[in-house]
């Protein structure tokens, strides 16, 4: 059921964004004293960046938290951008990988893509991960120190998510801008920006998430967690703003807050009524900050955005996160007709 209504959701949001003409739909006329189109260019560039998933677990009748990460990596990679059609291809950086040894090895696959047009962002995210460690371990156990953390090699997670926002004021702010680089941003501007999103993460281990170790006044209700999952449907809301600054310098900062419904699963061989629905809250937060060299241009992006969830137990929240950055040298170049 939960499958059939994820597959759902996700066919009327395409359906939504694609039922009229591409043209009219996603494209709007730009205003010429605010926004500069390079549609007809050919951009070329060099990026570099790292996406992590990370997983809270915050004892809520004391200030405790428990975080998880996946081993992460750098990627080095080659982007194209021509008209509407845009390839990146990346691998990762060895040198810039984190020690096996310290926070073990960690099994990713997932695509993650960010498309602005004029008038929608659309954001979708797959990630499936198997392998983590415990940030700073060595402030819950005793027996370990900063050379080797707590690892966690049969915790592994499945995150799908989908989101579509309106831009209002697509005339005279830009995305493409800030993360695209296919236009630029003469003048300051914002936009609010609305829409709606799905998301579902499923996380699971052999065994209690909560370490065994940790001193028991701590989740006192909730220490034999090993599965947990949610299925979560929202309302998006908030606002974007590009500020110019050095003529050619620009400094976007987007907050976007969603809430709505959510179902839980949660061990369901110890509890078979905490399926249900319930609130549901998450907010995705951009940082764009970038500079033009005439035909050249420098780009430092930071996407993060983060689920939370509280489940029957009541000692118990979940944070489910992803953040994406990157930094980008690239080239614009005119083509003849």
């Amino acid at each position: 059921m939960r499958k059939s209504l994820l597959v759902i959701s996700f066919f009327l949001f395409f359906s939504a964004t694609y039922a009229k003409s591409i043209g009219d739909y996603l494209t709007s006329k730009k205003d010429t004293n605010y926004i500069e189109s390079y549609y007809k260019d050919l951009i070329v560039r060099l990026y570099s960046g790292e996406k992590t998933h990370s997983l809270s677990l915050n004892d809520m009748n004391m200030p405790y938290r428990l975080r998880y990460l996946p081993n992460g990596y750098f990627n080095l990679g080659v982007g194209v951008n021509f008209r509407s059609f845009g390839l990146s291809l990346a691998t990762k950086i060895p040198i810039f990988q984190n020690s096996t040894i310290r926070h073990g090895d960690t099994k990713r696959f997932g695509i993650q893509s960010y498309i602005y047009s004029s008038k929608f962002t659309v954001d979708l995210l797959t990630s499936f991960l198997k392998g983590y460690y415990l940030v700073n371990s060595s402030d819950h156990f005793s027996g370990y120190s900063k050379d080797k953390e707590y690892q966690r090699p049969d915790i592994s997670s499945a995150n799908i998510g989908l989101s579509i926002n309106y831009i209002f004021n697509n005339e005279h702010f830009s995305y493409r801008a800030a993360f695209s680089d296919t236009e630029r941003q003469k003048r300051s501007a914002g936009s609010l920006i609305a829409g709606g999103s799905v998301i579902s993460y499923q996380t699971k281990a052999d065994s209690s998430i909560v370490p065994r170790e940790i001193d028991s006044k701590y989740f006192a209700k909730s220490r034999d967690i090993s599965e947990f999952g949610v299925l979560a449907f929202n309302a998006n809301v908030g606002y974007a703003y590009s500020l110019i600054f050095l003529k050619h310098g620009i400094c976007t900062l987007s907050y976007i807050l969603g809430a709505g419904i959510q179902d839980n699963t949660f061990d369901r061989e110890l509890n078979d009524v905490i399926n249900r629905w319930r609130f549901s809250m998450n907010h995705s937060i951009r940082v764009g900050v970038g500079y033009r060299f005439n035909r050249y241009y420098l780009r430092l992006g930071i996407i993060r955005s983060t689920q939370y969830t509280n489940l029957k137990y009541n000692d118990l929240s979940i944070g489910n996160g992803t953040n994406f950055m990157q930094v980008s040298l690239g080239k614009r170049f005119t083509l003849r007709k």
